[in-house]
């Protein structure tokens, strides 16, 4: 079954909700890209200790790793979505152990689908939650259905354990998406009334036909 992950959450009431319908919940903690939906470290804590029954995503960008895994360790997140060069060595991985931590490298798609080799690579290690390819967050493309990404790159990976995709899915196409039936699909402004707002009726909708059960 594909899993889902609601992102860009800056809220409780939010979280919560989410929580009902998703299997991740995540934040963003850092970003050098100006973003509605970032939360300081006390919102983050407020959050984490709302909820209950998901995994917690501390999603960083423009840190290095290090820096980024001490940042979402501390704050307690079970996961580290980490938004940058993804090179791994012994530092990291004692960090990772050190906060009981696992790691979600996203990978941007900008035209090269040598892309999924590497997402494909790095899933064989053991402290990999998941592998995300997204579209880059500035200077991104649309491809067909106004996704963020090419359909055929949701085609190559679907099916392939411990490797998600997001970039602009949506209850538009949403069905389409999950026909291939990617590990995880990762949504934030698709199910949002307004920037960092989340939608019950658009996060419900987009479970039911990721999940295949009617909430």
């Amino acid at each position: 079954m594909t899993l889902l992950k609601i992102c860009g959450v800056t809220n409780q009431r939010d979280a919560v909700m989410a929580s009902k319908y998703a299997d991740y919940i995540g934040m963003i903690v850092h970003s050098t890209v100006p973003t509605p939906r970032l939360v300081d470290r006390s919102k983050a804590k407020e959050i984490i200790n709302a909820v209950r029954g998901v995994r917690t995503v501390g999603v960083v960008e423009g840190l290095d790793m290090a820096s980024a895994i001490k940042l979402v360790g501390e704050l307690g997140f079970d996961v580290v979505q980490y938004h940058g060069n993804a090179t791994i060595t012994k530092e990291i991985i004692d960090l990772l152990n050190q906060f009981g931590a696992r790691l979600a490298p996203a990978v941007a798609y900008v035209g090269d689908d040598s892309i999924i080799d590497r997402a494909l690579e790095m899933t064989s290690r053991s402290y990999i939650e998941y592998v995300l390819i997204d579209a880059p967050k500035v200077g991104f493309r649309t491809y067909e259905h106004g996704l963020k990404i090419p359909l055929s790159v949701v085609m190559k990976v679907g099916g392939i354990p411990r490797v998600g995709v997001a970039g602009g899915i949506n209850t538009g196409n949403i069905s389409i998406v999950a026909r291939f039936r990617p590990y995880l699909v990762d949504v934030s402004s698709g199910v949002e009334r307004g920037p960092g707002l989340k939608d019950e009726e658009l996060v419900r909708k987009i479970a039911e036909v990721v999940k295949g059960v009617q909430y």
